[in-house]
């Protein structure tokens, strides 16, 4: 091998080794997103005391994007993500309410930056 070659080897090497260093050890800051999140309905309790059922329109599925440090990142993505809507307080027919969610406790410091819809359509009956 010429020393032209051995030279670009070397700082091949090099930079495969600050590369992972760094996205080892300084946890940069990303944005990913998560599809196919089920939106949960919490609160039916209450609704099932006063003879009624609530049913979900739409969206029943969301996605959201969430941003922070990328090993938190992954943490909220392997113990999961959840969507809900509140319908305790919701009255007899068509109904709109915001979607919660839910980052795991584990997951510190992550955010959601977006999602793909910020309100959900039920019906009690």
């Amino acid at each position: 091998m010429t020393n032209k070659k051995m030279l670009m080897l070397v700082s091949l090497l090099i930079a495969i080794g600050l590369w992972m260093f760094v996205m080892g050890n300084v946890d940069p800051e990303v944005s990913d997103r998560v599809n196919g999140i089920e939106v949960e309905m919490q609160g039916t309790d209450s609704l099932d005391d006063q003879g009624l059922t609530a049913t979900l329109n739409k969206p029943k599925i969301v996605s959201v994007t969430i941003e922070g440090k990328r090993s938190q990142v992954k943490k909220a993505k392997d113990k999961g993500i959840k969507a809900y809507i509140d319908v305790s307080t919701c009255e007899y027919g068509k109904n709109e309410t915001e979607i919660y969610i839910k980052i795991p406790d584990k997951a510190r410091g992550v955010t959601v930056e977006e999602i793909s819809s910020e309100t959900a359509v039920f019906t009690v009956k």
